[in-house]
This record gives C-alpha cells, structure tokens and sequence, in this order.
C-alpha cells in the first residue's frame, strides 16, 4: 500500500518529527510504500490565490493523489494546527484533482503536555471533513513525549506502545477498504 505521512515541525529536534520517523518505520517494516513529508519539504511559501505552486507543492499533492492513506503526525501550537502544516493543506486544496476527497487520515501528535497534542488534533477533523477527508475515529497522541518517546521515536510508556500497532492495524485496514490499489 502506498501511504503519506506528513508534518512534524520545522524544528529538526521536533517530537513530532521522531514520532513520525518511527510510524514511518513501522509501517515500512509491513511492507507498505511510504514518502515522508516534513521539515523543509514543508517549508512553502504562504497561500496567496493566484501564486503558482512551488515543486514541492506539486510532488506533495503526486504523492497524496497515489497514496492509500495518510498519517498526519501534527504538533500542537496553542490548541490548533501549526501553520506550516495548515499552509500545505491550504495549498493542496487548491490543485485539481483534490487528493482529499476520501482520503483515510491518521492523526498522531506528541507533546510534553499531559494531553499528547490531542487538542490540537480536534482542529485537524474539522479542517479534514470539510475538505472531504475520512479521519480515523482513533488518534496515536504521546503524552509528555520528552520523556515517553525514545531517541527512535517509538513510546517507552507500555500502553502507548502497545496502542500504536493496533492503531496502524486500524488505518490500514481502512484504508486497504476504501482505496485500493
């Protein structure tokens, strides 16, 4: 299955971006065709109608138009969605075909705080479902990722651990039903 995640921060020490470096493992080790976007492939310049895409808005929007799914692994900048991630959406809304019509989404966040980024995550289902998106009921969320995520990225806390493979099972399975290959 070709898969899509993106996100992190821009910031190279980001939890996030390890988390994401982790599922991305994880969901290579499966079997699955996965292409990463974050960091400075999300660097893009601010939406303004009528800008052409950059190169790197347009492979985005390639690799979401042949993906099966998506993982959006989102950091949460006061309760919502970090800008640079919302930027790329707001890009990608704009070029036809839509890759977001149907798409099965992960949502995933880590956060030092005792929520695990899941605040901002509510953010993301309403941005997603009013694209057309499918956002799994499920969200992988890493509380106090400064101290439960290893330097791999995976969760050191046992339930944590134990939540992700079942969550991927999940979105996979989705995914597999609703956009085959």
């Amino acid at each position: 299955m070709r898969l899509v995640l993106m996100g992190g921060s821009l910031r190279p020490a980001s939890f996030n971006a390890r988390l994401l470096k982790h599922l991305a493992q994880e969901l290579e080790s499966r079997g699955h065709q996965v292409s990463a976007f974050m960091g400075e492939a999300l660097r893009l310049p601010l939406y303004e109608d009528g800008l052409a895409p950059t190169s790197a808005t347009l492979a985005l929007h390639k690799a979401l138009l042949e993906a099966q799914g998506l993982v959006i692994v989102s950091p949460e900048y006061n309760a919502g969605i970090p800008g640079h991630l919302k930027n790329a959406v707001d890009w990608l809304s704009t070029l036809k075909p839509s890759p977001w019509a149907g798409l099965p989404v992960l949502l995933s966040a880590a956060s030092p705080g005792a929520f695990g980024g899941a605040r901002g995550l509510m953010a993301w289902r309403a941005t997603l479902a009013n694209m057309g998106a499918l956002a799994l009921p499920e969200a992988i969320t890493v509380p106090h990722a400064d101290q439960q995520l290893d330097g791999g990225g995976a969760p050191t806390d046992p339930r944590t651990a134990a939540m992700v493979p079942k969550l991927l099972d999940g979105f996979l399975t989705l995914a597999g039903k609703l956009r085959q290959a």
